[in-house]
């Protein structure tokens, strides 16, 4: 009902609008965009006799903004001063801060009549000036302009962990995780393609993710409305597909990607296309919020019924989705959600699966008529194949429509294409339900269509048939160095903004790592599948307490940082290259932070151990 009610609260004062709008507009001299100097901008108003009045901080213009008198030179002066990067929008103690951000230019100006009635639709743009620092190396650029108190405010700001904060439960509290058209807020968002393109227009703001919600980076959905001024997103955003039209598009922070690599979502969601799964079209962008540079992020398509409309033209009342999350921040349990339409057939399968025998062929071909089975082989492999360690339980997307089958989407894939040695079939196989990742029924499906000997020939025949052609390195390898080269030279100034990655040796160290996964995968992959006894009652050690040491070589101290971003204590060993062990004691690391380990060592080359894993490292 909230929501029904907040839509038509739109349509009204998009209706209002239209007709207190519509007999003036304000005009600039130039558009907004990439320029080498600086120059003076004019402003204009169709309607002469009228005021023109304007912010440079992102907020909606008003009668008590500044008038304009004469053309403004852009160039230091008119940088927002609003620092919003110091404000305290992330539940962390000591949050990291830089010295100072870069700075676009950003003009909003509207009209007013006498009475200080604003009587234009306020238009924005924003300026990047080469010679101001603005060299983005290529990159397309997003500015994101929104009034402060929709992002800020204590109460019903987006951005903040405002009200609804607890203390006593800070990773899954604050504003900033409210769900619904009730914290959409009003927002103008402009693209800036290197090829010259430009869309600006307004649109409905809100969060997006899990742990991108609470960092300082945040994660963004942009929605595309009628009652906004367009329905839809409308130019050629992404190289990889000809759609130009889209409703929804997501920001993905840069660094919810683990180890701070920015690389191993955008990979893993091409190889998925790769084989004709459904994933998100992407490509690497810097985003400005109200003029403040906002680091490296990935815009994509939002997975959803308008992306299935947009791709197979159905209409997205007639869309079933179904979402399963591991973990809603109270319980180790599978947590089902019908993001769209009736889900219960699938739902009613499962049930029945709990009990079904599959090596019936009767039973098999029954699940056949539900489930798209070679795209479920495809999925499965794809997942264990990047041995994507936050799935299955967790970040699976199911679809269907009308008669089709049941199928699989993908969908997140941060902490993938990094560990070699996670057992990926002992992880899409456990059947118990203490884990966060993983569980009896997230894995059902795939437990019991391994009953069944027609699907385990066809799932092994896929797998060494994907083994020799896509997923060989030679065909996965120009996917991963043309994103690497992409981002390399901006890598300094997103280290700069947030402190992440600590450095460009460390994101380097972890874009190597990425690398070494993926020319290593295929013999390590068809090992561990051939290793793995399906139907026996697998348990299996999970990977996700592995760390990263850096620098390495060091001519000083070394950090260590979880790469799973989670909090914990870990007992570490250090010992030399004689065996000598020099300190073994418990540690505590804090979530997305670094501690220093082995202060004052002499010159050597020294070993770190906790739990299963060890690294190596030197120091000068």
């Amino acid at each position: 009902m909230l929501r029904k009610k907040g839509i038509w609260l739109l349509l009204w004062i998009s209706a209002f609008h239209v007709e207190l709008f519509s007999q003036a507009e304000v005009v600039f001299s130039q558009p907004g965009g990439f320029y080498n100097e600086s120059f003076a901008l004019s402003l204009g108003c169709t309607d002469w006799e009228r005021q023109i009045r304007y912010t440079t901080n992102g907020n909606t213009p008003t009668a008590n903004s500044t008038l304009y008198e004469a053309p403004l030179f852009l160039d230091e002066h008119l940088y927002s001063t609003s620092d919003i990067y110091t404000l305290p929008i992330a539940p962390v103690l000591e949050p990291y801060e830089p010295d100072s951000v870069r700075h676009a230019i950003v003009i909003r100006a509207a009209a007013f009549d006498d009475e200080g009635r604003r009587i234009t639709e306020v238009v924005t743009n924003t300026y990047f000036i080469h010679s101001l620092g603005c060299d983005h190396h290529g990159l397309a650029v997003v500015s994101v302009c929104a009034d402060s108190l929709s992002l800020f405010d204590y109460d019903t700001g987006i951005f903040v962990p405002g009200a609804l904060f607890n203390p006593d439960y800070p990773d899954w509290t604050g504003n900033y995780y409210e769900h619904g058209i009730e914290w959409e807020r009003l927002a103008n968002v402009e693209f800036y393609l290197p090829q010259g393109e430009h869309v600006n227009q307004q649109c409905g703001l809100r969060t997006h993710g899990n742990r991108a919600r609470k960092a300082y980076a945040k994660g963004m959905k942009l929605y595309a409305r009628e009652e906004y001024g367009k329905k839809r997103f409308k130019g050629h955003f992404f190289e990889t597909t000809q759609i130009e039209s889209f409703k929804h598009l997501v920001l993905k922070p840069f660094s919810t990607l683990w180890p701070w690599t920015g690389v191993q979502d955008y990979v893993a969601n091409r190889m998925a296309m790769g084989l004709g799964l459904e994933a998100s079209n992407s490509r690497p962008v810097v985003v400005y919020l109200n003029g403040e540079y906002w680091g490296i992020y990935f815009l994509q398509e939002k997975l959803d019924d308008r992306y299935l409309e947009d791709h197979f033209d159905i209409e997205p009342e007639k869309c079933n989705i179904l979402c399963g999350n591991g973990f809603d921040g109270k319980n180790w349990d599978w947590i089902l959600e019908e993001e769209s339409g009736d889900c219960s057939q699938f739902l009613q399968l499962l049930d029945w699966l709990e009990d079904a025998d599959l090596s019936d062929s009767a039973n098999y071909d029954y699940v056949s008529s539900v489930i798209d089975i070679d795209n479920f082989i495809d999925y499965q492999i794809l997942e264990t194949f990047i041995a994507n360690a936050d799935w299955p339980a967790n970040n699976m997307r199911c679809w269907q429509a009308g008669d089709n089958k049941w199928r699989f989407m993908f969908f997140d894939g941060d902490d993938a294409l990094l560990k070699q040695d996670f057992d990926v079939f002992g992880n899409a196989c456990y059947v118990l339900n203490d884990r966060w990742n993983t569980g009896g029924k997230s894995t059902l499906l795939f437990r019991r269509l391994l009953e069944n000997n027609d699907f385990k020939i066809k799932f092994r025949e896929r797998i060494y048939d994907l083994c020799d052609s896509n997923l060989q390195f030679e065909s996965v390898s120009s996917i991963f160095e043309s994103i690497v080269t992409t981002i390399a030279p901006e890598i300094p100034n997103q280290v700069h903004r947030f402190g992440n990655p600590l450095d460009y040796y460390s994101w380097d160290l972890g874009v190597s790592r990425v690398r070494g996964f993926l020319q290593e995968r295929v013999g390590n992959y068809i090992d561990a599948y051939e290793a793995y006894e399906p139907g026996k009652i697998h348990d299996y050690q999970s990977n996700t307490n592995d760390f990263v040491i850096y620098p390495n070589p060091t001519e000083d101290v070394v950090y260590i940082k979880m790469l799973d971003g989670r909090s914990r204590e870990m007992r570490f060993v250090l010992w030399d290259a004689m065996g000598h062990v020099i300190l073994s004691e418990k540690r505590y690391l804090p979530a997305c932070q670094e501690i220093v380990l082995g202060s004052g060592l002499p010159s050597g080359v020294y070993f770190v151990k906790s739990g299963p894993h060890v690294h190596r490292f030197v120091k000068f």
